[in-house]
């Protein structure tokens, strides 16, 4: 049963029946929740989704969801990953031209096969070694490392201020792809959009862990089975090899942590 502190009924809304005001458009559908409680509620409705539209990733936002969107379409513009040159425009509705002339964002259903190429071509590239020690462990001040922030899930996303969590059902195979259904990475400090899609494979492909969330400074993965110690030290040795400055017993703090949870929180911005 969902609910809030507060006493307050979960509340589903499609996005066909209120479109989320975001600082750009989205270009899945899904729906918007009011009244999530908790981290282990995110969960499980993010699981919940999941299992009714297992044609699609459901991606969730996280922490943040208005910097998360401001940053989202700021990111996207910057990356270029809106951009139609070179695209078949033949298959859109006249909703997206004026004058004959595509109106420069994308903004429909339709389109977001061009977003999601956009980013896949951008991604070619680049290689996961490129990624390894673009962020510090931890900057002063923040309690941002990965060991504090995966402690204490709903301080590090800050559950009770967010308003509304959105779900997007994004049309892809993978689920590292949906990054293209809310792309961030927009400062120069951050792991790009396709920085996180490379990493997103690589978590996947060797941990099993699929993304399921994108906020503001932290992606979120997840798990069919809870990791067992093994599986946990590796992935923890990889993760402290990730960030530059990294303690000597980080990983090992880590392993510790991990070992029995079947979830992940990973950030990608300085702090």
């Amino acid at each position: 049963m969902f609910g809030s502190p507060r006493g307050k009924p979960l509340k589903l809304v499609p996005f066909s029946e209120a479109k989320p005001r975001t600082f750009s458009p989205l270009l899945c559908d899904g729906l918007t929740a009011r009244g999530l409680s908790s981290f282990a509620d995110l969960l499980a409705l993010h699981a919940r989704l999941q299992r009714d539209h297992p044609d699609h990733r459901v991606l969730a936002s996280l922490d943040d969801l208005s910097q998360a969107s401001y940053t989202s379409g700021h990111g996207t513009d910057y990356h270029g990953l809106d951009e139609v040159e070179g695209h078949d425009l033949s298959g859109l509705g006249p909703e997206v031209f004026e004058n004959g002339q595509h109106q420069g964002y994308l903004s429909t259903p339709a389109e977001f096969p061009i977003r999601l190429a956009n980013l896949l071509a951008r991604a070619r590239d680049i290689r996961l070694e490129a990624v390894f020690g673009l962020l510090d462990w931890e900057t002063s001040g923040d309690a941002n490392d990965l060991v504090t922030i995966n402690t204490d899930p709903e301080a590090a996303l800050g559950i009770a201020r967010e308003q509304e969590v959105l779900f997007q059902f994004a049309p892809v195979q993978s689920a590292a792809e949906a990054i293209a259904a809310f792309p961030n990475g927009y400062f120069q400090s951050d792991l790009s959009p396709m920085q996180n899609l490379v990493l997103a494979r690589r978590l996947e492909a060797e941990h099993g862990l699929s993304l399921f969330g994108i906020g503001a400074r932290l992606l979120g993965f997840r798990r069919a089975a809870a990791l067992d110690e093994g599986k946990a030290r590796a992935l923890a040795t990889e993760l402290a090899a990730l960030y530059a400055k990294t303690p000597p017993t980080a990983a090992d703090q880590l392993a510790r942590l991990l070992t029995g949870l079947d979830w992940l929180l990973l950030r990608y911005t300085e702090s």
